[in-house]
């Protein structure tokens, strides 16, 4: 099977734009933000506040939305959620000069919220379109590969824009973007039609789609794994900046170097996923640890150089982590629960990043960033060592049902 077999289909190609446009636009967006609020406020609790507004709290919000939304036709679904997305980023272009930072946090928990249901009905979609044909684990690692591109430059976009144009040229040019992607997908006849039950009301859609993963042994242990080990990895998103200018005693073109290369190692490794032909479930804990070797690297690294090495370690498992998790997640749930699955998946991430910023950062006030680092690293490897029990304990069970299927036949 070609790598480019997903191509074929014309709801994949946009399915697979406006996923990295998605991406693209929302890490152009935040930093431009970032960058508004601290300079308005000059408070780092404030800054904070704005990461937990665009991940954590939206993370509490996603899976209820997303069980009423996919009861639409995803043409329908998705250009609303980037409608709204452009009308937020409309309102803080317009309100840049009259800065008030409670208005701020709540365009930015609405936008986060339609950010996370986008991606999980562009999720849905793409098993709706690819999983019959066969083509979904290429179709994957395609928008894996879209997704760590836009990962990797939009921050810097982002910075570039601002120091040209300013915050509000740039605020305005991510609404763009989000119209754009919202008139690109309402055009499009081929995308799937609602997904499960459409009768039932969101509540009892939501219900079943948490008690569907509860009664599935594997599925909640990946979840609660991948929450995990992605709560030890956010460890190091508020101590980088220290890091580097504190404990490697680097320049300011040092934080931007680590986070370059740690970049570069993401798309790398997405690109040679693209053509590797392994199971999904088995690659998950593989890249966990190489995410948790990388953070260790950094720890113990003496200087710049051997920082970098690690930085490369841990983007490379960066890269083939997360979509191993999601690849896996959905060759075992059904059709109809795709996009309740999905949205929980991306509320998981969402708040495992909140939680792991706060964690990060008192563990850095109470120690310093290397200590910090280790953490993450220790406890991504644990993560790992997890997910390996799941993948035996899966394994007995498939060995110990096999016999009773075979003796009833």
């Amino acid at each position: 099977m070609s790598s480019l077999a997903p191509l074929r289909h014309p709801a994949f190609r946009r399915l697979a734009a406006s996923y990295a446009l998605n991406e693209l636009a929302f890490s152009f967006g935040t930093v431009s933000l970032a960058i508004l609020v601290f300079a308005r406020t000059g408070s780092a609790l404030a800054t904070t506040a704005l990461f937990l507004a665009s991940t954590f709290a939206p993370a509490l919000l996603a899976p209820a939305l997303t069980a009423r939304l996919d009861r639409l036709p995803v043409r329908r679904a998705l250009p609303a959620l980037y409608a709204v997305e452009t009308g937020v980023f409309g309102v803080l272009a317009a309100t840049t000069g009259r800065f008030w930072l409670p208005l701020v946090l709540v365009l930015v928990l609405a936008d986060g919220a339609a950010a996370i249901v986008g991606r999980a009905l562009t999720r849905a979609a793409v098993a709706a379109v690819l999983k019959p044909a066969g083509d979904l684990a290429a179709g994957n690692k395609l928008l894996n590969v879209l997704f760590s591109l836009g990962y990797a430059t939009g921050p810097a976009l982002g910075g570039v824009v601002v120091a040209a144009a300013g915050v509000g040229a740039s605020l305005a040019g991510t609404a763009a973007i989000f119209a754009l992607m919202a008139l690109t997908l309402a055009g499009a006849r081929s995308l799937p039609g609602a997904s499960g039950d459409t009768q039932r009301s969101w509540a009892e859609r939501l219900r079943h789609g948490v008690a569907y993963v509860r009664g599935d042994g594997v599925v909640r242990r990946v979840l609660t794994a991948h929450g995990a080990a992605l709560t030890f990895g956010a460890f190091a998103t508020p101590v980088e900046v220290i890091y580097a200018s504190q404990s490697l005693h680097g320049g300011p073109g040092a934080y931007g170097l680590l986070l370059a290369v740690w970049g570069a190692g993401t798309v790398l490794s997405s690109l040679a996923l693209a053509r590797l032909r392994a199971p999904a479930i088995a690659l998950i804990p593989a890249a966990a640890a190489l995410f948790g070797v990388g953070f260790l690297v950094m720890a113990v690294a003496p200087a710049l150089a051997v920082a970098l090495v690690g930085c490369v370690v841990g983007g490379a498992g960066n890269g083939v982590y997360y979509v191993s998790v999601v690849q896996a997640l959905q060759e075992r749930i059904a059709d109809d629960m795709q996009a309740r699955v999905m949205s929980l998946l991306e509320s998981t991430t969402a708040s495992a990043y909140g939680a792991g910023f706060i964690a990060g950062g008192a563990i850095a006030a109470a120690a310093d960033a290397r200590v910090t680092l280790a953490a993450a690293g220790v406890g991504v490897l644990l993560a790992a060592a997890a997910i390996v029990g799941v993948l035996r304990d899966g394994r007995r069970t498939g060995a110990a049902l096999r016999p009773a299927a075979e003796s009833a036949a």
